[in-house]
């Protein structure tokens, strides 16, 4: 095998850079994350089809 931090496997860590990215968003086509350059971001993934758990989850979390 190779060098093993020339490629990165597994989930990301704490402290690792985010990849960018070219996203579409409620807000139009963004890149990450150089939108966000010097604040916090939190992504969320749900299923296409909006079910009421989920939501009830995003308006919670935006409530807090």
């Amino acid at each position: 095998m190779g060098n093993s931090e020339s490629v990165k496997q597994g989930i990301p860590l704490l402290g690792d850079d985010f990849p960018t990215m070219n996203v579409m968003t409620t807000q139009g086509k963004m890149e990450l994350p150089k939108a966000f350059a010097g604040k916090w971001f939190v992504l969320f993934s749900h299923p296409a089809d909006f079910t009421p758990v989920c939501t009830t989850e995003f308006v919670a979390f935006q409530k807090r």
